[in-house]
């Protein structure tokens, strides 16, 4: 029985979480002797119930309030290391880094431990430091430019992996620019996507009525990431060429009042709408007319590969992976991160409706054959 340990965050409704639903269904079809515990850092989440059964879920383990009096020590820790990370303004990788020693080891050995995640957050160092394995591998979901990978502590954690996945080849590039002698223990494998179970759930979701003005889609958090605000800015100056349509988002997150102002204060409340969280966003993606990403970063954005699979027009911006993924003007479009340049783009696109459906028509997703995908996880396993 081989045993894998993979450790994350938490399942909230985002990319990362969907392809590692994908990933983990994948590793049980290629091996039945296999045994997955997932360790979270935190329970729940809108994708949470989706979990596969046969997945043992684990979570990272830190001493409560109730149990002090029984572990005085672990308690004391504890506090020491809060105190310290509010007294002192950290980096983003230090905060995690010193956050990390709160939790206690995972008592089972395994065989393989993943840290699925970005390449600055909790679960790089617990599998480092809090699991036992003679194989740990970095799946990396973010470039280091992005995700502090200068910072001293975070580089000499990325060493100690035996192997690094990185989900695009900018993604990789980015990784061995800064760790060179790594470049043989270092590999792409592009995120998982069930092109069944997006045509399946798109015929089961909700679904736009046909409207007399094209429909737009967005999907992603609602955070400075993702780029929402330049949409709205985009938006704004393509009303005011006089164009109709409907520019629809899924998501939620920590911009949402910041996103409302913005709407409010450019007179678009009947124009770009939030939709909030959809569990399944897949029919509303089958019925737009045009899939635009506005994001300023990403590690292989999922969103468009999903729009890929239905066949839909995308406009994305420079980010990573987006080459990896449309050939400009032939499978899609790649602009600046700029509200202009999407404007600009959108604005051809709705001039050419015809066109722009002709060349989402051309989207082909191929992804490598899963025993390809996985079989490195295994082949220096004695």
């Amino acid at each position: 029985m081989l045993k894998i340990c993979i450790v994350t965050r938490k399942m909230v409704l985002g990319g990362v979480e969907r392809t590692l639903l994908s990933f983990l269904a994948a590793l049980k079809e290629v091996r039945d002797d296999i045994h997955i515990d997932l360790c979270l850092q935190q329970e729940g989440g809108d994708l949470y119930d989706l979990i596969p059964d046969w997945v043992c879920i684990r979570r990272m383990y830190s001493v409560t309030k109730d149990q002090a009096l029984y572990h005085p020590l672990q308690a004391l820790r504890k506090l020491m290391i809060c105190a310290r990370l509010r007294i002192a303004h950290k980096p983003y990788a230090v905060q995690c880094w010193i956050s990390s020693a709160i939790y206690s080891p995972l008592p089972e050995e395994y065989d393989i431990a993943i840290s699925y995640h970005a390449p600055n957050t909790v679960p790089v160092f617990f599998v480092i430091d809090k699991i036992r394995a003679p194989q740990k591998i970095l799946w990396l979901h973010g470039t280091m430019e992005e995700n502090d990978g200068k910072n001293q502590v975070l580089f000499h954690y990325h060493e100690k992996f035996d192997q690094v996945v990185c989900v695009s080849k900018t993604v990789y590039d980015s990784f061995i620019k800064l760790h060179p002698a790594m470049a043989e223990r270092t590999l792409v494998r592009y995120n998982l996507i069930d092109d069944n179970i997006i045509r399946h759930m798109a015929r089961e979701g909700k679904k736009f009525l046909k409207e007399r003005f094209p429909i737009i889609l967005t999907i992603g958090r609602l955070s400075y990431q993702k780029g929402l605000d330049l949409a709205v800015e985009a938006c704004a100056r393509i009303v005011q060429e006089g164009y109709k349509f409907k520019w629809y988002v899924c998501g939620e997150g920590d911009q949402r009042i910041n996103l409302e102002e913005k709407i409010k204060a450019k007179c678009l409340e009947d124009v770009f709408i939030l939709l909030g969280n959809q569990l399944n966003p897949y029919g509303y993606l089958a019925t737009c007319d045009l899939y635009v990403q506005p994001s300023r970063f990403e590690g292989y954005c999922t969103a468009t590969v999903e729009a890929k699979v239905l066949g839909k027009p995308v406009i994305t911006t420079e980010v990573s992976g987006a080459r990896e993924q449309f050939g400009e003007n032939e499978t899609g479009w790649i602009v600046p991160i700029s509200s202009t340049a999407l404007a600009k783009q959108i604005s051809w696109c709705l001039d050419h409706m015809e066109e722009a459906e002709k060349i989402g028509a051309k989207q082909i997703w191929e992804g490598l054959p899963l025993e390809q995908h996985f079989g490195f996880l295994w082949e220096n396993l004695q």
